[in-house]
Protein backbone atom coordinates (compact mmCIF):
# COMPACT_ATOMS: atom_id res chain seq x y z
CA UNK A 1 0.00 0.00 0.00
CA UNK A 2 1.20 3.66 -1.05
CA UNK A 3 2.01 6.52 0.91
CA UNK A 4 -1.06 8.06 -0.58
CA UNK A 5 -2.98 5.09 0.10
CA UNK A 6 -2.68 5.01 3.59
CA UNK A 7 -3.33 9.01 3.46
CA UNK A 8 -6.68 8.67 2.21
CA UNK A 9 -7.76 5.86 4.59
CA UNK A 10 -6.63 7.97 7.05
CA UNK A 11 -8.10 11.41 5.83
CA UNK A 12 -11.36 9.00 5.35
CA UNK A 13 -11.31 7.56 9.15
CA UNK A 14 -10.80 11.53 10.54
CA UNK A 15 -13.85 12.81 8.40
CA UNK A 16 -16.03 9.56 9.30
CA UNK A 17 -14.99 10.20 13.03
CA UNK A 18 -16.34 14.12 12.76
CA UNK A 19 -19.84 12.75 11.70
CA UNK A 20 -19.35 13.04 8.01
CA UNK A 21 -20.29 10.50 5.27
CA UNK A 22 -19.59 9.68 1.95
CA UNK A 23 -21.62 8.45 -0.61
CA UNK A 24 -19.39 7.53 -3.34
CA UNK A 25 -19.11 11.27 -5.12
CA UNK A 26 -19.19 13.72 -1.91
CA UNK A 27 -18.98 14.64 1.80
CA UNK A 28 -22.14 14.97 3.84
CA UNK A 29 -22.22 16.11 7.32
CA UNK A 30 -24.58 14.51 9.61
CA UNK A 31 -27.12 17.11 10.69
CA UNK A 32 -28.07 14.74 13.51
CA UNK A 33 -24.56 14.32 15.12
CA UNK A 34 -23.78 15.80 18.30
CA UNK A 35 -21.75 19.40 17.41
CA UNK A 36 -21.66 18.65 14.21
CA UNK A 37 -21.57 22.22 12.74
CA UNK A 38 -19.13 22.74 15.15
CA UNK A 39 -15.44 23.50 13.36
CA UNK A 40 -13.39 20.79 14.82
CA UNK A 41 -9.44 20.87 15.06
CA UNK A 42 -9.34 17.49 13.00
CA UNK A 43 -11.17 19.48 10.28
CA UNK A 44 -8.55 22.46 10.35
CA UNK A 45 -5.98 19.71 10.13
CA UNK A 46 -7.20 17.56 7.74
CA UNK A 47 -8.08 21.05 5.65
CA UNK A 48 -4.08 21.68 6.21
CA UNK A 49 -2.65 18.01 4.94
CA UNK A 50 -5.32 18.54 1.83
CA UNK A 51 -3.72 21.66 0.84
CA UNK A 52 0.13 20.74 1.42
CA UNK A 53 -0.88 17.18 -0.70
CA UNK A 54 -2.64 19.77 -3.57
CA UNK A 55 0.15 22.38 -3.54
CA UNK A 56 2.73 19.34 -4.18
CA UNK A 57 0.49 17.86 -7.06
CA UNK A 58 -0.48 21.61 -8.48
CA UNK A 59 1.01 21.49 -11.68
CA UNK A 60 0.71 17.84 -12.58
CA UNK A 61 0.46 16.58 -16.24
CA UNK A 62 -2.72 16.62 -18.29
CA UNK A 63 -3.81 13.53 -17.99
CA UNK A 64 -1.36 12.28 -15.65
CA UNK A 65 -2.12 9.25 -12.57
CA UNK A 66 -2.41 12.30 -10.66
CA UNK A 67 -4.46 14.41 -12.03
CA UNK A 68 -7.60 13.01 -11.06
CA UNK A 69 -6.24 13.31 -6.91
CA UNK A 70 -5.30 16.91 -7.77
CA UNK A 71 -9.17 17.75 -8.75
CA UNK A 72 -10.33 15.60 -5.76
CA UNK A 73 -8.42 17.23 -3.57
CA UNK A 74 -9.22 20.49 -5.08
CA UNK A 75 -12.93 20.39 -5.11
CA UNK A 76 -12.74 19.06 -1.28
CA UNK A 77 -10.85 21.94 -0.06
CA UNK A 78 -13.08 24.68 -2.04
CA UNK A 79 -16.14 23.01 -0.49
CA UNK A 80 -14.78 23.08 2.69
CA UNK A 81 -13.38 27.02 2.38
CA UNK A 82 -17.30 27.55 1.31
CA UNK A 83 -18.93 26.63 4.43
CA UNK A 84 -15.77 27.73 6.44
CA UNK A 85 -15.54 31.51 5.46
CA UNK A 86 -19.11 31.65 3.93
CA UNK A 87 -17.99 35.52 3.13
CA UNK A 88 -14.58 34.52 1.40
CA UNK A 89 -12.46 36.31 4.37
CA UNK A 90 -10.79 34.80 7.39
CA UNK A 91 -11.91 36.45 10.17
CA UNK A 92 -9.13 39.25 11.00
CA UNK A 93 -7.47 38.30 8.09
CA UNK A 94 -6.03 41.12 5.75
CA UNK A 95 -8.48 40.35 2.82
Amino acid sequence: MSIIDRQRIAAANAMEAMGYTFDGFTWSEDASAEGSSALTAEAVALHSLLVLRADKLMGCAKGSDEEPEFKSIAETVMAYEAKRWRDGKVPGGKG
